[in-house]
């Protein structure tokens, strides 16, 4: 009964995963704000470095952890450049947001991908 329950459970987990990857890319291209696929990649990612920590995998959780902070920033980033008019000031600093943001994101992968061992 336990092995059926906790494969139900990832089941679902996997699930509001990809519903909040597509679900956050289709509201950013239908509203135009970039800023919400960020959030649903963060949120995306928050729940599947949950799960790895729950299942003691303590360097993929913080890979998955920096990633999904990493994919907020730049879409703050990103959108904040997109959103500007043709000389106008804006409030949010763009480059440096997607400059730590891509760095975020790259760190993550390599701890997620990277050769450092086991957790």
């Amino acid at each position: 009964m336990g092995g059926t329950r906790s494969g139900l459970v990832g089941t679902i987990a996997r699930a509001v995963v990809v519903g909040c990857f597509v679900a956050g890319g289709v509201f950013a291209l239908v509203s135009r704000q970039l800023v919400f696929a960020g959030v649903a990649f963060l949120a995306g990612h928050t729940i599947l470095a949950a799960a790895a920590v729950i299942q003691g995998q303590r360097r993929r959780g913080v890979g998955l952890s920096l990633s999904g902070v990493g994919w907020l920033l730049l879409s703050i980033g990103l959108g904040a450049g997109s959103g500007t008019a043709a000389g106008a000031e804006t409030a949010l600093p763009e480059t440096p947001l997607v400059a730590v943001g891509f760095g975020l994101v790259a760190v993550g992968m390599l701890l997620l991908l990277g050769p450092f061992g086991s957790d």
